[in-house]
């Protein structure tokens, strides 16, 4: 049986869950928590002052924005905390240009954080908004000194980027995961996140849904000999709360005071679970691949980036439908194991193909990738055999742990979040969503159900529209 202190963790009790997975890990697998302090309480933008007092050393602070505004009560959120730190602090206040209406995780803007900590000799970084402003200033603040403070104020609970040691950036194109740092504090205001525009909110509620297919595929990965990160303990945090998230999801459409609270515990948790396991697998698969493409098509096709939690709840939807129909038609005794391994000049055409339409670096920096992938996944053919054999006992595992794609899209409408792509702001075309889904397992060395489905033959065009179809019965997907 589960740790009750891990399947009941508390993220703003970090003591007892640090205690709780020293406990539930005897080979020293776990990655510390490298974070002083969570809050999640009402009025927690007045203790700002104490906690940059208590984690720096001086009183040089750079507060970092982008151009979105956020509000408490009446007034604007940034000029808040600008007034009331600016009576016992030094404050520079740094706006990052949403360009386009979206700001990205760029290098660029990396480097604008960096120049202003250097430029004002700054004791503490403060970044105020959403996922892609607080993976800025952990890379930045990361590459100038990891040992400086850095506190994030977190706007909506739009993603689950605030409470992990990972920076998403975008590199020749393509979305990359980096290990940077941890916030030193978060700080979660219950009002602001309250006032904050509920489409927001319900993308951070997508984004937990990857609960649901995310493991799972972390699971496969290591019973394959692809991933020996996998660890219960990061799955035990996570799956009992979103649980109950999902049973309440009426009550986030009606906006509950309590459902906001407990969605902004399971999407800390959902980071801290990345964080622990030392990578992103506990809270990203399949269905964050296929969002990463969408994001990558958006920047070629220029146009805005839709909700990065609400692709990815519908890339869960068709995940679960995939898990679904492997777990209900798969036969690994009409596997023919020779076929499950091509080789890199069948591969190669097929990843310069899907991707250098959107340009000839992004081809080959998901080339670099998937090349290593291919050569693990022909080194581990003895640990596939080994699935083979013990399917019926993985899939007793898996089948524990899953949810249904009908129960998932029902709780889905029942907190007012989109089912379909269409439905995004801006909406997503045919086009592209079906690429998306076609040449996700395509992307970069992480292996997931759509490589595992690709190998055995089946994840194809007739596989992708069998899915859409499947999804469209749900009045989801496209």
């Amino acid at each position: 049986m589960a740790d009750q202190r891990l399947i009941y963790a508390d993220p703003r009790d970090l003591d007892t869950l640090r205690t709780a997975l020293k406990d539930n890990d005897p080979d020293g697998k776990l990655c510390p928590i490298l974070m002083d302090r969570i809050y999640i309480q009402k009025n927690a933008i007045e203790l700002l002052p104490e906690i940059i007092l208590e984690h720096a050393k001086g009183k040089k602070i750079l507060m970092v924005t982008d151009m979105t505004p956020y509000y408490r009560g009446e007034e604007s959120l940034k000029e808040q905390v600008y007034y009331l730190l600016n009576q016992k602090f030094e404050v520079f206040w740094l706006t990052l240009d949403n360009h386009d209406h979206v700001l990205h995780a760029l290098d660029e803007e990396s480097l604008r954080i960096q120049e202003a900590i250097r430029d004002h000799q700054v004791d503490c970084v403060l970044g105020i908004g959403g996922g892609t402003i607080t993976d800025l200033c952990k890379d930045a603040s990361y590459a100038v000194d990891d040992t400086m403070p850095l506190v994030i104020v977190q706007t909506a609970l739009s993603v689950n980027a605030f409470s992990d040691g990972i920076s998403i950036m975008l590199k020749n194109g393509v979305k990359v995961s980096l290990p940077t740092r941890y916030p030193s504090v978060l700080v979660i205001d219950l009002d602001v996140i309250e006032q904050a525009p509920m489409e927001r909110n319900l993308a951070g509620y997508g984004d937990v849904m990857a609960t649901w297919t995310a493991p799972v595929d972390w699971y496969l990965a290591y019973k394959l000999g692809m991933n020996n990160t996998y660890n219960e303990p990061s799955c035990d945090i996570l799956r009992t709360q979103n649980s109950d998230l999902l049973e309440q999801s009426a009550h986030l459409a009606e906006k509950d005071p309590k459902a906001f609270e407990l969605l902004a515990r399971v999407l800390t948790l959902s980071g801290l679970a990345m964080g622990i396991a030392g990578e992103s697998c506990p809270s990203s698969g399949t269905e964050h691949i296929i969002t990463h493409l969408l994001d990558m098509a958006a920047d070629k096709q220029d146009r805005d980036v839709a909700f990065h939690g609400a692709q990815v709840s519908i890339g869960t939807i068709f995940t679960a439908i995939a898990w679904d129909i492997l777990l209900n038609e798969f036969d690994p005794t009409d596997v023919d194991i020779d076929k499950c391994f091509p080789t890199e000049e069948q591969m190669k055409p097929m990843v310069y193909k899907a991707f250098e339409w959107i340009k000839k670096e992004t081809a080959d920096e998901c080339w670099k990738g998937y090349q290593k992938k291919l050569e693990s996944w022909k080194a581990n053919r003895k640990q596939f055999e080994r699935f083979l054999d013990e399917w019926d006992s993985i899939k007793a595992e898996i089948e524990k742990v899953v949810v249904s794609p009908e129960h998932l899209c029902e709780q889905m409408r029942a907190a007012g979040a989109p089912t379909h792509y269409s439905q995004m702001t801006p909406p997503i075309d045919e086009k592209t969503a079906r690429w998306a889904l076609l040449d996700c397992h395509l992307y970069r060395n992480r292996f997931t159900l759509s490589d595992l489905l690709f190998y055995l033959g089946w994840w194809n065009q007739e596989f992708i529209e069998r899915l859409i179809q499947r999804a469209a019965a749900l009045d989801a997907g496209l």
